[in-house]
């Protein structure tokens, strides 16, 4: 396994699994290659290909291998008081479609 530093990426291979305790609530993102993932307390293990993800849900051991090479990003999940924000502030700021009676298409 080697961090890549230029964007949170690590890169994984074949035999050197990374692996996490008490992990949920994460995000893996695979941005390169496929890589297979397992999760204690889940049922089946997940292969992932560059631009798939999957959500942790599990808080036990979760390991992520290169098959046979393989970049993964791991997200942390916001705390919920930003996940709250974010929702309000979307539906403040949600952009309504005009009507279709408005001014471009009265009749003159």
């Amino acid at each position: 396994m080697r961090m890549l530093t230029s964007n949170g990426t690590f890169q994984l291979d074949e035999w050197s699994p990374l692996a996490f305790r008490d992990a949920r609530g994460l995000r893996v993102q695979c941005t390169h290659g496929r890589v297979w993932v397992t999760v204690e307390g889940q049922a089946g293990d997940f292969f992932l290909v560059a631009g798939e993800g999957m959500r942790i849900e599990s808080k036990g051991l979760v390991l992520i291998e290169g098959v046979p090479h393989g970049n993964v990003k791991i997200v942390a999940a916001a705390p919920w008081p930003v996940r709250l924000a974010g929702r309000l502030l979307n539906r403040l700021y949600r952009r309504h479609p005009m009507d279709s009676t408005g001014a471009a298409g009265a009749a003159v």
